[in-house]
Parts: C-alpha cells; sequence; structure tokens
C-alpha cells in the first residue's frame, strides 16, 4: 500500500465532459497514433470495447473531432498502427468475426438499438501522468468504425471507451493500461451535471481501504452490486429484494431504471408530494409518455424527498433530489428514474453525480464516496486515490515528446482463446 505522502493525479488531463440531459452521456479525450490525435469517447463501465470511426467509414456521422474522413483515425497515417490479422491476433484478443484477407472485425449492438462495425486496430495510446508535462504510451487493440448506426451515427462523441470487466473482444483499454504499467486495477468516476473527472489505476489509501462504504460486486463483466432495497423520505418502496437481483452500475445508461415493484411506489411518490402543496397545479409536458415532470425552481427541487439505497451488506447510498431527476428544459424538472419492465436494475450516470465512485477491481468492491466532483474537475481538491493516470496524455505528449512510443511487436504465436458469448444486457453482437 502506497505511502501516504505519495503525489496524486494531478488536475491535467483529468477532465470528462458532458451533459445528462442534453447529451445522456459523458465522455473524455483520448490520446492515440503518432502522431498523436485526441477523439472524444464514452466512458461506458457497462460495455467492454473502445472504438471510433475509421477515414475510410462510408456510413459514420460527423463528431467532435471526426467530422470528415480527414479528421478520423487513419492507420496508415500513423507509425505505430498495426492492423489486427485473424491469424496471429494479438494476446487475449478474440477475433470474433474475419474478412476475406484476413482481417480481424467486429460486429456490436447495444440495448439502445445503435450499433457499430469494423476492423480491430493495434496502435499507441497516450495517457497523463501525475506530473502534467509526461506521458505515458500503451499499445492497445481498439475498434476503427467502418459503419455506425443510430445514436453512434448522431451522436457528438466519437466513439466509445468501455470500462466494464468483459472480454469479448479481448483486453480493454483499461486492462491494456494497468498491466503495462503495473498499476493498481482500479478506477474512478466523479461526475456532476455538466463535467466530472477520471483516475486511472490509482491506488487506495489507507484510510479508505478500511471504509465502510465499499459494496461487493458480482457478475462476470458487468459490476452487479447486491441491491436490496429503496427508501424514500425513510420509507421503503416495499419491493421484494429478489426483484432487485442483478443491479449494475452503468455509466453509459443515462438514468436510473427500476424493476415495476419500485418504481410504481417512486413515481407515485415524485408525483404526489410537492413543496408547494397541489402537485396537479405544476405539471409540465415532458418528452415521452412516461415522463413525469413539474415546473420547479431549483429551491423547490432541492425541496423534494431524499432517497437511500439499500444493500445487503448494510452500506446505505444517500440521494438528493438532484440526483435522481433532471432539467428538461428551463424550469421543468422530471423524474429520472423509469420503468425497467422487468427484475433487475440500473444505476446510471445520473446516480453517479456528486460521489467519487471507485471501482476496486482486485478486491471485487465498489464505493460511492461523496464527493465536490466539480472542484476534483477543476483541480481544486484531489482524488479519493493516490497516484494513477489521465486518459489523455496528448497535450504533454505534442509539446514535449516527453515518452517514446512503444516499437512494434513481432507477431505473437497464434492462440486458441475461447469465444465467450457477452454479458446481458449490454453489449450484445447482433
Amino acid at each position: 500500500r502506497p505511502a501516504a505522502h505519495k503525489r496524486r493525479l494531478s488536475p491535467a488531463g483529468l477532465e470528462l465532459e458532458g451533459n445528462l440531459n442534453t447529451l445522456g452521456y459523458f465522455s473524455a479525450e483520448i490520446c492515440v497514433g503518432t502522431p498523436s490525435k485526441s477523439f472524444d469517447l464514452i466512458v461506458d463501465t457497462g460495455s467492454a470495447l473502445t472504438a471510433f470511426p475509421c477515414s475510410d467509414c462510408p456510413h459514420c456521422g460527423k463528431h467532435q473531432h471526426s467530422t470528415a474522413p480527414g479528421s478520423r483515425y487513419s492507420n496508415s497515417q500513423s507509425s505505430t498502427s498495426k492492423t489486427i490479422s485473424c491469424r496471429s491476433p494479438s494476446p487475449g484478443l478474440h477475433c470474433r468475426t474475419c474478412t476475406s484477407s484476413g482481417t480481424c472485425e467486429y460486429s456490436v449492438s447495444y440495448t439502445e438499438g445503435s450499433s457499430i462495425r469494423g476492423r480491430i486496430i493495434e496502435d499507441s495510446f497516450w495517457f497523463g501522468q501525475s506530473d502534467p508535462a509526461t506521458s505515458r504510451a500503451v499499445r492497445a487493440t481498439f475498434g476503427c468504425q467502418t459503419y455506425e448506426s443510430g445514436l453512434f451515427y448522431s451522436q457528438v462523441a466519437d466513439g466509445i471507451s468501455g470500462f466494464s470487466q468483459a472480454d469479448t473482444y479481448g483486453p480493454t483499454l483499461f486492462d491494456y493500461l494497468y498491466r503495462a504499467t503495473s498499476s493498481p486495477n482500479v478506477f474512478s468516476m466523479c461526475l456532476t451535471e455538466t463535467h466530472g473527472a477520471m483516475v486511472l489505476g490509482g491506488a487506495v489509501p489507507a484510510d479508505k481501504d478500511d471504509s465502510p462504504l465499499w459494496i461487493p460486486y458480482s457478475g462476470g463483466g458487468s459490476y452487479d452490486v447486491p441491491l436490496v432495497d429503496i427508501k424514500i423520505g425513510g420509507n421503503s418502496v416495499r419491493a421484494p429484494a429478489s426483484r432487485y437481483s442483478r443491479t449494475i452500475v452503468d455509466s453509459g445508461t443515462t438514468f436510473m431504471y427500476l424493476p415495476p415493484e419500485a418504481y410504481r411506489p417512486v413515481r407515485d411518490h415524485f408525483r404526489n408530494h410537492c413543496p408547494w402543496g397541489t402537485c396537479s397545479q405544476r405539471v409540465a409536458k415532458g418528452e415521452y409518455p412516461d415522463d413525469y415532470c413539474f415546473t420547479m425552481s431549483i429551491a423547490e427541487v432541492d425541496q423534494l424527498t431524499p432517497m437511500t439505497l439499500h444493500f445487503s451488506n448494510g452500506v446505505t447510498v444517500s440521494y438528493g433530489p438532484r440526483q435522481y431527476t433532471y432539467e428538461l428544459r428551463r424550469g421543468v424538472w422530471c423524474l429520472g428514474a423509469f420503468d425497467n419492465e422487468h427484475g433487475g436494475a440500473v444505476l446510471g450516470g445520473a446516480n453517479m453525480r456528486n460521489h467519487e465512485v471507485v471501482f476496486d477491481r482486485i478486491h471485487r468492491r465498489l464505493a460511492f464516496f461523496p464527493s465536490d466532483c466539480g472542484a476534483l474537475h477543476d483541480g481544486r481538491n484531489p482524488s479519493v486515490l493516490i497516484g494513477g493516470y489521465s486518459l489523455n496524455g496528448c497535450k504533454a505528449h505534442q509539446q514535449t515528446g516527453s515518452a517514446a512510443p512503444p516499437p512494434k511487436p513481432s507477431p505473437p504465436p497464434k492462440p486458441s482463446p475461447p469465444k465467450p458469448s457477452p454479458p446481458p444486457p449490454k453489449p450484445s453482437p447482433p
């Protein structure tokens, strides 16, 4: 365990940007290739693949940094790029499909209906370090998209970076980082309404290691936590504990999804307990039939009833009203919980706000540490974790050339890895 005086991660490169209300996600810039280029990727603890558009993509949308073929990633323009062959895939990589020429391909469909496909590439990614003037290069595989549909085509972000534990397509970007740097297999996310911070490979300090806030998680790929009850206003919603089975913490899902037996009491409480008295006086129109919205000031939002999540090991996580509501438009606030229509639940990005959520994959546990995530984003407060890396090391690399990329490896011996089915609910091959 590191000494308490060890340097914590500098604020440079920590930034996550987004807006759950307008964009529905949070994203971070990643730095890839030689010469390096930045791309804006959704950070998603519910999936495993890192992917963004290729320069030769005939059906990709216009995004933050990849608005046209010339601004997209081009493996022919990166001196450290390597196209993956099905005959000699990188160690641990699963080539699920192959082209006639033997190139490793992927195809993924997501639960909200969008899909992506393309080829697997290996290249150098540049990560920020505790010294903001230095960066660290790590070789990793990723998906270079040649097709996008649905939200992937229309979204502002260039692509996605998965942080789940699934090995559907081989190691994740974080897997490559912590293995190459011998860092702890731990990362954290801290979100506000419009921005946040992420620390990769930081160490859990002694004072947090013994914290009573840790929640064990299970699941082969996703982060499944043992939720057993929800209380609102101190009163249980009285859903059977078994109906919460397989509750996942998923930053790539915007809001909270609850089993019907829990959703209905939460919805009814929101509709019938208003700071101004008669709720029907302020009903506002939402975007969808299952939206429940009122005209409210921020002061009135803060007077709504708090919510508490209860887990099987006795840990409770408290949510203020702004963690289960969202502002649809100026002065109109809606319930940020929805009917899952079956058992199980999802705690989405909105429910991670105002906490630094630490995913300790060494001990298979996570914790919601209350935090001023805006101050962490701005560098005014340190992370819970000691040391670590940030996703985007482009600034330091481009300004100083502080790290040399690792050389292209010679083709490894052909492995015969199993091809596991992807974990539900996302992603799942079409």
